[in-house]
């Protein structure tokens, strides 16, 4: 029994860790890039389109921060002159929020149309 034949077989056998990364990665494509098979059009292709996007990915990314230190604005306004505007003359503010388990029937009867609660 030749224990050091053995160890080189199980050496032999193991993948390479980026093939063990890729194969259990989440990151979409490099399973297939990385892959225990042997077919090389598969692969070189899934790189190629792989490289592809990270390059358009890459050109947008600068396109927009070029875009963003350009500093680009438009201001642009239109006055209307009034002679004359109408307010109300009291305005009701009411901060506290209104409690729908307080409500009760009546309430709705009397107030539901006021407060958009009832559909008539």
């Amino acid at each position: 029994m030749d224990l050091k034949a053995d160890s080189e077989d199980m050496d032999y056998k193991q993948p390479a860790p980026i093939e063990v990364f890729a194969t259990r990665s989440t990151l979409h494509g490099i399973s297939h890039m990385f892959t225990y098979e042997r077919k090389y059009v598969k692969r070189s292709l899934w790189i190629v389109f792989f490289m592809a996007s990270l390059g358009v990915l890459v050109m947008v990314c600068v396109d927009r921060v070029q875009f963003y230190f350009a500093y680009p604005h438009v201001t642009k306004l239109d006055e209307v002159a009034a002679s004359m505007i109408v307010f109300p003359a009291v305005t009701f503010c009411n901060l506290n929020s209104f409690r729908f388990s307080q409500v009760t029937p009546n309430d709705l009867y009397h107030a539901g149309d006021f407060l958009a609660l009832l559909n008539g």
